[in-house]
């Protein structure tokens, strides 16, 4: 698949207000750990919550956990029209592409535990937060 008007930063996404809050620079979409693929038929809609990889909050508020070492986001996409997922995994480190299009956007996550390509209408970011994982 070849995305020609790929989002390159976490911050370009709408709902990104606190990461552009916690981190002190953009935040390539890049590779994530994905912990849950929710799908709802309401609002065709599909909710995927992962780590990001070899990234961590440089500016965190003072209420946070100190120590922290892993980092939880999300995207809730909204009007899905098209699903496609293979694989299920314990360990789903992927490579993560969003690309926005005319009228709708596409996702595509693809690692070796996981292959997920969707079409939806809107993407809102979701996070982040943070946690301490042995």
């Amino acid at each position: 698949m070849d995305f020609e008007g790929v989002n390159v930063y976490w911050n370009d996404l709408d709902g990104s207000y606190m990461i552009n809050r916690v981190f002190s620079r953009p935040v390539e979409i890049n590779e994530i750990d994905v912990f849950d693929v929710k799908i709802d038929r309401e609002g065709a809609t599909v909710i995927i919550s992962f780590d990001l990889i070899d990234e961590l909050p440089d500016n965190p508020p003072v209420k946070w956990v100190k120590g922290y070492n892993r980092c939880r986001c999300g995207i809730n996409c909204g009007g899905v029209s098209t699903i496609k997922l293979e694989g299920m995994s314990t360990n789903m480190q992927a490579k993560i592409k969003i690309e926005k299009n005319d009228g709708y956007s596409e996702v595509l996550i693809n690692g070796p535990g996981i292959f997920l390509h969707l079409k939806c209408i809107h993407i809102q970011f979701m996070g982040p937060s943070v946690y301490i994982s042995n």
